[in-house]
């Protein structure tokens, strides 16, 4: 069934909304309506498609009568946050605090839609649109409308395929791989190979097994993980499980066909498992959430709109972390697929998605994809996204040497990718097959399972130094990492020693990096005609690769007004008011966002005609 969770706010606007959803009162013509239509779904309509699609439906503004109206709902938004995800972001240097994508999406609009019979079965505040199921005879008719600012394709992919393994006998006793917090030595059993390989009992054996940190796991379903020996320990609360496809609170699914709704119970093991002499995860101790993003039909087609929204949950439920083995490059017809220029880390709508998550403070940690050995090769979306904001994780056997299943780098614009590499060959994994058998183990490979270990060691670092930001714990890894001498488009920075990033983190990064700072100092509101100068700063130290960009109140860039080095010395420059082809945007709220180092800081600026 449709998700409809948007329809618990307030409904007193619907009149106001059905008149701006209408049709401006000058007549509009078809070129005006299709010229708010990506051009894949105007040719559908030139074609006479009679084929039901899903779009997205992005809106003009979030209800918004002006700045003052703007200000009011950031504020909302503001005191919205809940207690672990204002913690994050004050913990992340999160600046601003709240922003426009923090805004929800207006109601009204989202209820004028269902009564022009189209039903959103996807919303997302933080690209402020909706996702709808009409026929292209209808695509004119909702362009036309006022509110609307562009229609697109929902992109249905193909995600990340692992590679299939066999049964695993019984746990066989182990020795034991350190002590956890209470000093009660660990038997890892099935796991114990692979989170030696990171080093990771020492950190466990100084207590440091996740505690206190909120680890989301986004994945296709969760069947048995309430009955499996691996993870029946890890008590899910009700409000921190979702089911983004069916749009309930149910991860367990047991009428769709093997191998459906599987995988997150393996990667959430891999993360999570609690079975000490059995199978124990790199982040055993933490606390979990579970989102159910992926559709498994028979070929395997997956709308990218419900990551988007596990995502935006994980943010407001406080999620440290996201644990994400699933991506994307190629599509069904009719959409195109993907090219390997696509993988620039800005272009697909799941990096983006990615992208806000990261700059709302959560770690991102995503499988670097399974294409090595085809014709694709390369990582796959959003394992593209900033190395500093979001951890890809390739594949290495046993050995530490990578598997030929792994994607390589560079990204398309040059960035070395992979991140760092974990074992993704045999490992260990619950079998939830049927008959279920909740004693029973089997073993499966692929990059799936490379991330969820990496994660496991992120909680572990982050309940060490609980002020570490998420740029700060994937620093730690890096710099101690295998290949941190000379990391390559292969094995990136190569396998993590968590015991050394734990030293790492808790003396060098205890030193406080570089601050980036901007301040406006000019007239704001800022009118046509006049010039709002900006003095930009950065700390002791000098900061490499920073860029100031004017955005608008939906987070789109306006402006790029400079980019470059940026000293100890204070720096000026200036904005007009114009856009990036010299035209005076409209009267609005903007934010001037400086961005260096993994830091941002913004400053709000009113334009006024």
């Amino acid at each position: 069934m449709a998700s409809t969770w948007w329809r618990g706010a307030a409904r007193g606007g619907t009149v106001i909304a059905l008149a701006a959803l209408l049709p401006m009162a000058a007549p509009r013509g078809v070129s005006a309506a299709t010229a708010r239509l990506d051009p894949r779904l105007a040719a559908l309509v030139a074609a006479g498609s009679r084929d039901s699609l899903p779009v997205w439906v992005e809106f003009r503004d979030k209800g918004e009568d002006g700045p003052e109206s703007m200000a009011r709902k950031l504020e909302a938004a503001r005191a919205a946050l809940t207690p672990r995800a204002l913690a994050r972001r004050l913990r992340n240097h999160v600046e601003p605090l709240v922003d426009a994508r923090d805004v929800p999406v207006w109601t009204p609009y989202l209820d004028a839609l269902v009564a022009r019979g189209f039903r959103p079965y996807g919303v997302s505040r933080w690209f402020n649109h909706a996702a709808v199921r009409t026929m292209p005879a209808r695509l004119a008719e909702l362009a036309a409308l006022d509110a609307v600012r562009w229609i697109e394709p929902v992109e249905r992919g193909v995600p990340i395929r692992d590679l299939p393994g066999g049964p695993l006998p019984g746990p066989a006793p182990a020795p034991a791989g350190g002590f956890g917090a209470n000093g009660v030595a660990i038997n890892y059993g099935l796991t114990q190979a692979e989170l030696t390989q990171m080093n990771l009992p020492a950190v466990h054996n100084q207590g440091y097994i996740g505690t206190g940190v909120l680890v989301c796991m986004l994945d296709d379903g969760f069947n048995h993980y309430k009955q499996h020996q691996a993870v029946m320990n890890q008590v899910i609360a009700p409000f921190l499980a979702r089911d983004f496809v069916e749009g309930d609170y149910n991860v367990e699914d047991y009428s769709q066909p093997w191998p459906d709704l599987q995988h997150g119970t393996w990667t959430f093991a891999t993360t999570g498992g609690n079975a000490a002499g059995a199978f124990v995860g790199a982040g055993y101790g933490a606390k979990f959430a579970l989102g159910r993003t992926e559709v498994d039909a028979s070929e395997h087609q997956v709308e990218m709109v419900y990551w988007g929204q596990g995502a935006e949950w994980a943010d407001s439920i406080g999620a440290d972390i996201i644990s994400s083995s699933l991506g994307y490059n190629t599509f069904d017809p009719p959409d195109p697929s993907y090219t390997y220029a696509d993988m620039n880390g800005h272009t697909t709508i799941i990096t983006r998605a990615a992208e806000i998550a990261a700059s709302k403070g959560i770690l991102c940690v995503n499988s670097a994809g399974n294409e090595g050995n085809n014709s694709w090769h390369y990582i796959v979306a959003p394992a593209d996204m900033n190395g500093d904001s979001l951890i890809a994780v390739g594949a290495v056997d046993q050995y530490g040497v990578i598997t030929n299943f792994s994607s390589r780098g560079p990204t398309s614009d040059g960035r070395i990718k992979p991140d760092l590499v974990a074992l993704g060959s045999g490992n260990p994994l619950p079998n939830v097959d049927s008959p279920f058998n909740p004693l029973a183990y089997f073993n499966s490979s692929g990059t799936s399972f490379s991330a969820p270990l990496i994660a496991g060691a992120c909680a572990c670092l982050m309940q060490a130094k609980p002020s570490a930001t998420a740029v700060e714990i994937i620093q730690s890894l890096k710099m101690t990492a295998t290949q941190v001498s000379a990391p390559n488009n292969i094995y990136g920075y190569g396998e993590i020693d968590a015991a050394a990033a734990l030293h790492y983190l808790l003396t060098v990064v205890g030193v406080p990096g570089p601050i980036v700072q901007i301040t406006p100092a000019g007239p704001n509101p800022l009118r046509a005609g006049q010039t709002m100068v900006f003095q930009l700063s950065s700390g002791p130290a000098p900061v490499h690769g920073a860029a100031l960009r004017v955005l608008d109140a939906q987070g789109r860039i306006v402006r790029r007004l400079w980019s470059g080095d940026l000293g100890a010395t204070m720096m000026r420059t200036a904005w007009d008011g114009r856009d990036e082809d010299g035209r005076y945007v409209s009267p609005g709220l903007y934010f001037a966002h400086l961005e260096a180092a993994g830091r941002n800081s913004a400053a709000r600026v009113v334009f006024l005609r």
